[in-house]
């Protein structure tokens, strides 16, 4: 979300968006973990077989961090990508940044309740399960 005013000289503010602001905290724990494992971005870029350029921008929080680097990173470094995910988690509350709430929607009437794993059946047919042709694909 970009606020911005058209007069000249106008000051220009970019707000971070919740997940925005959660990508780069997933970004600085990355960094971390691989700081505190000795290592550099470009010697991990090249571990995990990335460019380092492409890691240097998902580290920084330039560009949104695929799921799979996270993996990589963690396979690379012995850390459960969950556990990255958690530690920067803590990391945004700790900076005083705040992840979107999770409000509940209310009930509505009319709208039945909790839903029940039963089975269903699409169709009845007229067949008896041995003249049904199912079995000959087996």
């Amino acid at each position: 979300m970009t606020a911005s005013w058209p007069q000249a000289g106008a000051i220009v503010t970019r707000v971070k968006t919740p997940a925005e602001s959660f990508n780069a905290a997933v970004g600085r724990q990355l960094r971390a973990e691989i700081a505190a494992n000795g290592s550099s971005i470009a010697a991990m870029a090249r571990r995990i077989g990335f460019a380092r350029s492409a890691l240097d921008n998902y580290v920084t929080g330039k560009r949104a961090i695929p799921v799979p680097v996270v993996y990589a990173v963690g396979a690379a470094l012995g850390v459960a990508p969950h556990v990255i995910l958690r530690r920067a988690e803590e990391r945004l509350r700790a900076e005083g940044e705040h992840l979107a709430s999770i409000i509940p929607l209310p009930t509505r009437a009319g709208v039945g309740g909790t839903r029940h794993d039963e089975a269903e059946v699409a169709f009845d047919s007229p067949l008896t399960h041995d003249s049904d042709t199912d079995d000959l694909y087996d």
